[in-house]
């Protein structure tokens, strides 16, 4: 039996959420975040707090997008190469979300 090709979850190449507990240097380290809220790209995963979220060594990825008239979205999923959080309209977005 042939074994299923694993995805590959797209990095978070840069978080400008200077707040979020999660976002260390312009870094996510939430192993996996979720992106959308109805009709927002908003970064479900984004925790303002003063504690360390978060393993250092891990880079952040997306593990889940809700946005799926987003060009990138495929079943749920994110098939962008990496993608930018950072602030849009006073909330923390999804900056690669791209509406089909």
């Amino acid at each position: 039996m042939a074994a299923t090709p694993v995805m590959q979850l797209p990095v978070i190449s840069e978080c400008a959420a200077e707040g979020c507990a999660y976002n260390h240097d312009h870094t996510c380290h939430a192993a996996a975040i979720t992106v959308g809220d109805l009709d927002s790209p908003v970064c479900d995963t984004f925790m303002g707090a003063d504690l360390e979220g978060g393993e250092p060594s891990t880079t952040g990825r997306v593990g889940a997008c809700k946005m799926a008239d987003c060009r990138h979205n495929s079943g749920l999923e994110c098939h962008a190469p990496a993608i930018t959080v950072g602030f849009e309209h006073e909330q923390v977005d999804c900056l690669t979300y791209a509406q089909k």
